[in-house]
Formats: C-alpha cells, structure tokens, sequence
C-alpha cells in the first residue's frame, strides 16, 4: 500500500541567524519536521500548512522554488512518500494544539539541527533545504550556522 504526507521545514531568522523548528515525539523520542497525511481534495501545499498549523499552532508561509520529495518502506511494509517546503515564520511560538500529538519544540542553527534530526533522509533535506535558503537569503547577513 501506498501512503503520502506532506509537510514542512519551518525556520525563523533569530539575532541575524538562521534556526529551524524540529518537533520531537515526547513518547518516542524521534526528531523531525510536522507532516500528516494528504486529505481528500487537498493539496500538497494545503496539507503542508494545516499539518504544520496543528501540529505546532504556527502560520507558516511556503517559500516558491524549495519542494523536496523523499520515498520509504515503513516498518508496517507500505510505502511512503512525503513531499516537504521551506516555509517561514515570525514573531510566533511554537505550542500544543488542542489534543494532537504532544510534541517537543526545538529551534536549533542549521548544524545542532542537523545533529538532532533522526533520520537520514530528514537530514539530507535539510542540507538542501539550507542551501536553498542561503542562496535565497543571501543578501541579508544572515548565518547559517
């Protein structure tokens, strides 16, 4: 069987800095970025916002030109594809919403991050995804360490 999410990379510029939000699994320990699964009708860019909306209360804005695909097998044997964006936000923190997962909150530089992600295939999009940020940022003087 075939599944599909979608999600995001969300990230904030912090004193001139360059920091993305992780969520942790408080009961598994597993460190990501929000993603859910494609509701009928919706669009990835759709699902990519109303996941990241409920999973960390936080309006993001998708960046045009960052969409990164990664595909599976999961452990219950169907194959899963989710499909991620860059996308911002400020002056917002992160919460629990309503009684969805009960998540931890990380906003970590570019390589604390990449130290913290659990999987493999989460890190090396966010090597993309911060070379695609910096290159897009990179007339402000932002850091991506």
């Amino acid at each position: 069987m075939r599944e599909k999410s979608c999600g995001t990379i969300p990230y904030t510029i912090k004193d001139g800095r360059l920091c993305y939000l992780l969520i942790r699994i408080r009961k598994n320990g597993v460190c990501g970025f929000p993603k859910g699964h494609v509701e009928m009708n919706e669009s990835e860019e759709e699902t990519a916002l109303r996941e990241t909306l409920e999973e960390t209360s936080l309006r993001v804005r998708i960046d045009s030109g960052f969409r990164y695909e990664t595909t599976y097998k999961m452990d219950n044997g169907n194959v899963k594809t989710v499909v991620y964006f860059s996308a911002a936000f400020s002056d917002q923190t992160p919460r629990r919403n309503g009684d969805f997962e009960n998540f931890e909150y990380l906003l970590l530089g570019y390589e604390d991050a990449l130290r913290r992600l659990t999987f493999e295939n989460t890190r090396e999009m966010l090597k993309a995804a911060n070379a695609f940020l910096i290159d897009m940022l990179s007339k402000d003087s932002i850091s991506a360490k």
